[in-house]
């Protein structure tokens, strides 16, 4: 299954597990971040302020430890989760190299301004123009430095994805659609190819960011998307995704299963130094 996995990875860019999580764990994991959203719109820990505005569709770092102040084991379950032997297997596999955690996102429908999402390859966010952008893709794309998970907490069928396009450049009509005129038509929904990922709760959804994908946002239509991002061991990121310093704190790994401390303890190992000269420099 695992070798099965890694070539529909390599041809096409994702892959779809089926009950990845049980009912009950699905669940769970709904609850525990429902009220991680909850408190966000409240306050975001990371700023002090209110998280988002209205139309936000999108959260980070739900493993921060200012959401479980309250006890219990909402925490230690988020994060368990994570470093799940099940999940881990298959990012291995993907990845072809220990799989090192980035990022908790938490994707949900909007309270207001609802909308589809833009077509995107997450290359052209750190490429300045459309050669660097090929030149990352032609280096990186096929089977890419990192994996994003996402977990149905509740039936979506919100993410789109055009399989294959993770190993080359944009068709024109492609192109056109995700970054001509200045991107003006990248929400449409005549994107050529774009495949509708369904998921069932507890279902996940796994593709390569390099490939052409969207999410969907709607006003009222429930989405509920626990996104557990990955990198490989030997290319980390050092960004804000995996700027989270309160690794550090005191106890904040305490109460663990040993395997679960046993996968992040690589992670706070690599990005010590990072913390330490953000948390110095501001």
């Amino acid at each position: 299954m695992e070798s099965n996995l890694g070539q529909q990875w390599e041809a096409e860019g994702y892959v779809v597990l089926r009950n990845l999580f049980d009912p009950a764990r699905t669940a769970q994991l709904r609850t525990i971040c429902d009220t991680v959203l909850d408190q966000w719109r409240t306050n975001n820990p990371q700023t002090g302020k209110p998280g988002g505005a209205p139309d936000a569709t999108v959260m980070r770092h739900l493993n921060h430890p200012a959401y479980f102040t309250q006890g219990g084991d909402g925490l230690s379950t988020l994060l368990d989760a994570v470093a799940d032997p099940e999940v881990l297997n298959v990012a291995r596999a993907i990845l072809g190299d220990e799989p090192l955690f980035r990022c908790t996102s938490f994707f949900f429908d909007p309270l207001e301004g609802g909308k589809e999402g833009n077509w995107h390859r997450d290359s052209q966010f750190s490429a300045p123009d459309d050669v660097a952008e090929q030149e990352i893709l032609t280096k990186l794309s096929r089977s890419g430095t990192s994996i994003q998970m996402q977990i149905a907490l509740a039936p979506s069928d919100d993410v789109e994805y055009v399989p294959g396009s993770h190993q080359r450049w944009d068709t024109p009509a492609e192109y056109q659609i995700r970054k001509a005129d200045g991107g003006v038509n990248n929400r449409s929904g005549a994107m050529p190819g774009a495949l509708r990922l369904a998921l069932a709760a507890g279902d996940a959804a796994l593709f390569n960011p390099y490939g052409l994908h969207r999410g969907r946002y709607h006003t009222g239509r429930l989405r509920r998307t626990l996104m557990l991002t990955y990198t490989k061991t030997s290319d980390p990121y050092y960004d804000y995704f995996s700027n989270q310093p309160w690794f550090l704190e005191p106890g904040y790994l305490d109460g663990l299963k040993p395997a679960t401390r046993a996968f992040f303890e690589p992670f706070v190992a690599m990005y010590t130094g990072f913390w330490q000269e953000k948390a110095a420099t501001g």
